[in-house]
């Protein structure tokens, strides 16, 4: 998989991040740098969208958005940490989504990071810029508040970029079994034995599918494509299959 990953603010002098407890544009690199890595060691391409100039605050939220989508990467992940007012209060974690593959993406990321202990702030879809303007799913994470004394004391960036990571691509580590999940087609399609195109690949590996909520055992998305494992073989004579993202969606 290709992941966008856009370190936000970090482009002065006209797009700075908050400041607080601890600088907003710092701690995004300490987990944006970690996030990479880690995301290029489990096996995966990683494209950082974080522009090194812009003449505007508009040019450099552009920029991000056009470095994914002339990349084409697969999901986009901005990260950022919030920031209202001095407190030594816990204010916690929010993830943002527009659509609903990337909302169930946040939703994800957002489950391993109040692992953590951060108070949950739940997923939100507020339509920011590089949100509106990626052509992939893509999601802006505001790991903490900068500005929360409480925050800060828990905030460890190492653990934070590994939380993103799972929320992202699971635990390798993990061998437990996935959770069943329901997959809802929403318009008649294909299940297809790969991310290919229908018309490139053999009609004979093409499963026709109805619209209807569907059981699998483990689902994740993939080149714009959820990857599926049925729980036999009675979808063909395999049990994984392709669907485009635009014709499903996870609704458990």
């Amino acid at each position: 998989m290709k992941f966008g990953i856009d370190m936000g603010h970090n482009c002065p002098p006209h797009d700075i991040g908050a400041s607080g407890v601890r600088q907003e544009d710092v701690v995004i690199k300490e987990v944006g740098t970690r996030l990479i890595a880690k995301l290029a060691a489990a096996g995966h391409s990683v494209i950082n969208c974080t522009p090194t100039s812009a003449v505007s605050l508009n040019d450099s939220l552009r920029k991000r958005a056009n470095k994914a989508n002339s990349n084409n990467v697969d999901i986009f992940v901005s990260i950022h940490f919030n920031a209202f007012q001095p407190t030594t209060k816990a204010m916690g974690s929010e993830v943002y989504g527009i659509s609903q593959t990337s909302q169930a993406i946040a939703k994800s990321v957002l489950t391993e990071i109040v692992k953590l202990g951060f108070k949950n702030r739940g997923v939100k879809n507020t339509r920011f810029s590089v949100l509106v303007n990626t052509s992939m799913p893509a999601i802006l994470i505001e790991c903490c508040f900068v500005d929360s004394q409480a925050d800060m004391d828990l905030f460890d960036a190492e653990k934070m970029a590994e939380a993103i990571k799972v929320g992202l691509i699971g635990d390798a580590d993990d061998n437990s079994t996935p959770e069943p999940a329901t997959l809802r087609i929403t318009q008649k399609t294909v299940l297809k034995p790969s991310t290919e195109q229908s018309s490139e690949l053999e009609a004979s590996t093409l499963v026709g599918i109805e619209p209807g909520d569907y059981a699998v055992l483990d689902v994740r998305l993939e080149e714009r494509h959820f990857w599926v494992k049925w729980p036999d073989k009675s979808q063909a004579n395999r049990d994984e299959h392709f669907i485009f993202e635009e014709f499903a969606k996870i609704v458990q």
